[in-house]
């Protein structure tokens, strides 16, 4: 499993203010990292769940990437960016002195290495004196510097608390995800919006069909739906392939129960706002290069090029035994510029949704590990035997891992204690209770 980042680069930023400039980029990267997950205070319970907290630890691939680390890249300066959109709807009186905070402190825009983006952040005057003056008192600033990925490497807090069907009731739940951090629903999206639905992203039950499937994302606080596409060979295997569509990035002008997605605003179809999900940043979230958006979010810029052989977001799934074979995680991470009245750094500049960064998370099923699950869907009664068999066979980081503990766990119905499992992948399901007490069972 990798993840290769790609920044866009601001190549224009001294015209700004021009009518009659559009902002340039150009694109930079890949910049891969090998990504490993560890399941971290496995605890099975009675109801038939697993609980679990999430490692997610990276290493730079030289020797994969287009580029180092030590790559300069020009982008938005996000803390003053997001200390003014926070402060949108403030009086004038509260507007006022964080403008003049803003002004003598920080640029609009900020040059710095690709590493300083990415896991080891960079120093921000505004942030440095967030505790220190006033004006600053009502934003949340959670960390000591800004860095995209910064505190996430070896960390078990960021992706959250999850509580999960194992299946021992009823197969066709494995996989499912009950809770996350400890509710059904989340606080950042009303109404249906904000269910917590679908798979923890690595596990789904057995005997898909050719409908859809839905997962949920905590990088993004939301469930997404994938629809049946395509059937396609992995390596000799058959998958079916499903892909994100244009439902995924729609504010309810394609679907009209998407109106919650809007957080306010309802934007046309191609990005979504997930300004609640980051600290109140002006964070959008879309495909690639806006793959699949409305002409209207690359008219306001130059420089995109949506491709759906390398932008488009899809999971394909053994249909059998629901063992995911190729899975490509792509999306796109956009910040708002809007002109403020009140914010002298922003007062003459266009509104428009910069592209900021793309991510392309990849996991596929090795040729090696696709022979022997050929050999295993060959048996007659192959899916009692493929659960207890994957145990043995090293596949691929977490997603194999958690799905042998868990197809164990239903296979062996007296066992209630929690399992251990050190797969030869790598990737050990450690039994290790939160702050030494055993975690909460979540109904």
């Amino acid at each position: 499993m990798y993840i290769q980042f790609y920044f866009f680069n601001w190549t224009n930023e001294g015209e700004l203010e021009n009518a009659n400039s559009k902002p340039s980029f150009e694109q930079k990267g890949p910049y891969r990292f090998n990504e490993f997950h560890e399941k971290v205070n496995v605890t099975f319970h009675d109801n038939n769940t697993v609980s679990f907290k999430q490692v997610r630890r990276w290493h730079f691939d030289p020797d994969n990437s287009n580029g180092t680390l030590d790559d300069i890249i020009t982008t938005l300066n996000l803390p003053p960016l997001t200390a003014a959109f926070v402060a949108r709807d403030w009086s004038i009186f509260m507007q006022g002195p964080l403008s003049l905070v803003i002004s003598q402190t920080s640029k609009r825009h900020v040059t710095k290495k690709v590493r300083e983006y990415l896991f080891e952040g960079y120093d921000d005057s505004l942030i440095s004196l967030a505790d220190k003056l006033p004006a600053l008192a009502n934003i949340e600033i959670p960390f000591d510097k800004f860095g995209w990925f910064y505190k996430r490497n070896n960390s078990d807090e960021y992706d959250g608390f999850f509580n999960m069907d194992t299946g021992a009731d009823d197969i066709n739940k494995v996989g499912r995800l009950r809770n996350w951090n400890f509710a059904n629903r989340t606080k950042f999206f009303p109404s249906s919006c904000g269910m917590v639905n679908g798979s923890a992203g690595e596990l789904w039950p057995p005997g898909q069909t050719k409908t859809n499937i839905t997962m949920f994302s905590p990088d993004i606080c939301r469930s997404l739906t994938f629809d049946f596409t395509e059937e396609v060979d992995v390596h000799g295997v058959t998958g079916y392939r499903y892909s994100g569509g244009r439902n995924i990035v729609d504010n309810g002008t394609i679907n009209a129960d998407n109106w919650c997605f809007c957080n306010g605003e309802c934007l046309p179809v191609g990005v979504v706002n997930a300004s609640s999900c980051r600290y109140g940043a002006p964070a959008f979230v879309s495909y690639p290069h806006y793959y699949m958006a409305d002409p209207y979010y690359a008219s306001l810029v130059d420089g995109m090029r949506p491709d759906k052989e390398k932008h488009q977001f899809y999971v394909t799934l053994e249909p059998t035994t629901g063992i995911p074979l190729d899975v490509a995680a792509r999306f796109q991470i956009n910040i708002l510029l809007q002109p403020s009245r009140h914010i002298s750094n922003y007062k003459r500049v266009p509104k428009v949704f910069f592209p900021i960064i793309w991510f392309e998370q990849r996991a596929t099923m090795p040729p090696e590990m696709a022979s022997s699950l050929l050999a295993l869907l060959a048996l007659p009664d192959n899916g009692a035997v493929l659960g207890l068999t994957m145990a043995g066979l090293g596949v691929a980081a977490a997603v194999i891992a958690i799905s042998c503990l868990i197809r164990i766990k239903v296979a062996q119905d007296s066992q209630k204690s929690s399992i251990q499992l050190n797969s030869e992948s790598g990737f050990p399901l450690m039994k290790k209770p939160v702050n030494g007490h055993k975690m909460p069972e979540v109904a």
